[in-house]
């Protein structure tokens, strides 16, 4: 697992092979509970949510454009690790 980001109360992570798999996505998780999958697009789509482990409805949403803001870096990092 490699933290990709440290925003506020949240952490992004990707998660390495062989316990990942596509679709490309990141995990998010929040120091106020819950976690979140996120699947990452390419700079023609955005990204969207996949999973939602108790995460409340703002929070993930927050998630969400934290992932939206740093999409491309995130889909770097994760072909990085996955190939």
């Amino acid at each position: 697992m490699v933290k990709v980001q440290d925003e506020g109360a949240f952490r992004v992570y990707v998660y390495s092979p062989p316990r990942e798999h596509q679709p490309p996505h990141v995990h998010v998780e929040c120091t106020r509970g819950g976690e979140v999958l996120i699947r990452l697009s390419d700079q023609d789509s955005p990204p969207s949510l996949w999973q939602n482990h108790h995460m409340n409805a703002p929070d993930a949403r927050e998630a969400l454009r934290i992932v939206e803001k740093h999409q491309l870096r995130f889909l770097e990092e994760w072909r990085k690790l996955h190939g």
